[in-house]
């Protein structure tokens, strides 16, 4: 028997695969934390350039094996993410779900081109409060409202909290406005 929302974590999250329409053929994305690679491939089969960065170099090779295999335009890469500097209006988009990193709220602030979309997305305090579930550890946990706050630069276009699949989670769309300066 599969844990509770597993199924979720092969298929792409709903928000990320509801909004990526809004991307055009082209764009240069950033997928943190790719695992497995799930958004990485949804987006590359639309037509994006996508550079994911993970840090199992298991998985990368994998993601990189799937894309040569449907000659898809990603650039997989081991990284230790949580390192990572990115270069101001650097990508069209980033996309992180299921990993948090607080550090890194700046980080992908900079790094989006002036339009450019946030797609964020992770597991909040109600995964341990309401669910009872203690992976990942409570300082991987967003608190109530706080992935809303966490970027205030962005312009919010969606915006839940809710339980659903067995995940207690809080996802994000956020954009860029186009006159924003570094």
């Amino acid at each position: 028997m599969s844990e509770p929302g597993r199924e979720a974590i092969v298929r792409p999250e709903a928000f990320v695969a509801r909004h990526s329409s809004r991307l055009s053929a082209g764009a240069e994305v950033l997928d943190v934390a790719c695992g497995g690679g799930r958004h990485s491939m949804l987006l590359a089969r639309s037509g994006c350039r996508v550079l994911a960065l993970d840090r199992s170099p298991d998985r990368v090779a994998s993601l990189a094996g799937a894309a040569v295999a449907e000659g898809l335009s990603i650039a997989a890469v081991e990284a230790d993410v949580e390192r990572m500097s990115l270069l101001p209006a650097r990508f069209d988009a980033i996309v992180n779900t299921l990993f948090l990193h607080r550090p890194l709220f700046g980080e992908y602030q900079r790094a989006l081109r002036p339009g450019g979309l946030l797609f964020f997305g992770t597991f909040t305090t109600d995964h341990a409060d309401v669910l009872g579930q203690d992976r990942p550890g409570r300082r991987f946990l967003l608190e109530p409202g706080e992935l809303r706050a966490a970027f205030p630069d962005l312009v919010v276009e969606h915006y839940e909290e809710a339980i659903l699949d067995g995940r207690a989670m809080a996802t994000l769309v956020a954009r860029r406005p186009a006159g924003m300066t570094e």
